[in-house]
């Protein structure tokens, strides 16, 4: 019997964790052309998310899914968006359908497992502009709407704004074509997007994916122990739920290892819970300590109040007590943990964002 909590990887259907809202709600976006920005600290959902409207539409629109992170030039980006395109241009002929598919240029076609385009040197310019035109070809060629993904789509800002204004100058032309940009540094993704001054200004709806609600987490996470006859109470999951505060990826990890306890048992007690918890948290405390070590000063300070629960970083008191001169300092060590991706900011409070390690935190230097 396969354990049925996935993590690391985008999980669909059954092992999707419900999202019923936002699921029917960004399907409705993407069937209506509504072009979506949606972003959430890294590992909550983002991808998956997408990943089963795009399941739940797949009769309906074609999909093309560009994975941005990684990508250093234009010209790697031109590639992906064209392979990404022929692999959907039905044609009995490939040649055929490059040459209708691309109209000023003819691009080396790399045939395995997957279609692969490539472009030669030199001809850089023309294939990322021909490329931002494809999938609008694609939906007049197929009759069907086309989504496009950008999954990690702040990645495309350090190519430099020329090349968003690129983008941008085609796909507001694209009439038959939903696109999705995906990302996990909001104060990158709320620049692209919501700069007066950016090409990006205003190209969609904002969609911030928060939190799964805990009723709703609770009853997949009940229901995948019960089908697979690991016996527990519902206090369990509200412990596991209290544990992880209801994180995403960190709830899923941490029902992932306990459920192996529970197959061997064929129930779970609190004291399994706590247990396999703090061997988790130990067992992390190397690469917790490494990321310690490289901090300097005042934002190990920071981290720990966060992980503490401090609330207002900026009072005089917290300033007295952490030894800030002033509310500057901690305001540089909050942008800088955030940089980092080591803390995130959820409903107005500041979070550490590896549930473990806050946990790791309090167990080190203890609660203040």
């Amino acid at each position: 019997m396969e354990n049925p909590f996935i993590y690391g990887e985008p999980v669909d259907r059954e092992n999707f964790a419900d999202r019923k809202k936002e699921l029917e709600e960004l399907k409705t976006d993407m069937l209506s052309g509504q072009n979506v920005i949606l972003y959430s600290p890294r590992r909550f959902g983002k991808s998956s998310l997408v990943y089963n409207a795009l399941l739940e539409l797949e009769d309906q629109v074609i999909s093309l899914w560009i994975d941005c992170y990684g990508v250093l030039t234009k010209k790697e980006l031109a590639e992906k968006i064209a392979s990404e395109a022929i692999r959907h241009w039905k044609t009995k002929d490939i040649l055929e359908g490059v040459k209708k598919l691309f109209r000023s240029l003819t691009p080396k076609i790399r045939l395995g497992n997957n279609i692969e385009i490539e472009f030669s040197i030199g001809e850089e310019e023309r294939a990322f502009e021909e490329s931002l035109k494809l999938p609008q070809r694609l939906a007049e060629h197929s009759k069907k709407h086309v989504v496009v993904v950008f999954d990690e789509f702040q990645e495309i800002a350090e190519l430099g704004e020329r090349i968003l204004k690129k983008m941008r100058s085609e796909f507001q032309w694209h009439k038959d074509v939903t696109y999705v940009f995906i990302g996990s540094k909001r104060s990158m993704m709320e620049k692209i997007f919501r700069l007066a001054q950016s090409p990006f200004y205003n190209f969609g709806k904002h969609f911030v994916l928060r939190k799964i609600p805990r009723e709703e987490f609770k009853e997949f996470i009940l229901e995948k122990f019960r089908i697979t006859e690991v016996s527990m109470d519902e206090e369990i999951v509200d412990r596991i739920l209290e544990l992880t505060d209801g994180h995403p990826y960190y709830t899923q990890k941490f029902c992932h290892e306990l459920w192996y306890v529970g197959k061997l048992k064929g129930s779970l007690t609190l004291k399994d819970v706590e247990e396999a918890f703090s061997r988790l948290v130990i067992e992390s405390e190397a690469s917790y300590i490494e990321i310690w070590d490289s901090l300097p000063l005042s934002q190990k300070k920071v981290l720990l109040a966060i992980a503490r629960g401090e609330k207002d970083l900026y009072s005089t008191n917290f300033l007295i007590k952490y030894g800030f001169s002033s509310a500057s300092q901690v305001q540089y060590s909050v942008r800088a943990l955030r940089e980092k991706e080591l803390v995130h900011r959820i409903n107005g409070s500041y979070e550490v964002s590896d549930p473990f390690m806050g946990h790791w935190l309090l167990w080190r230097f203890g609660s203040g």
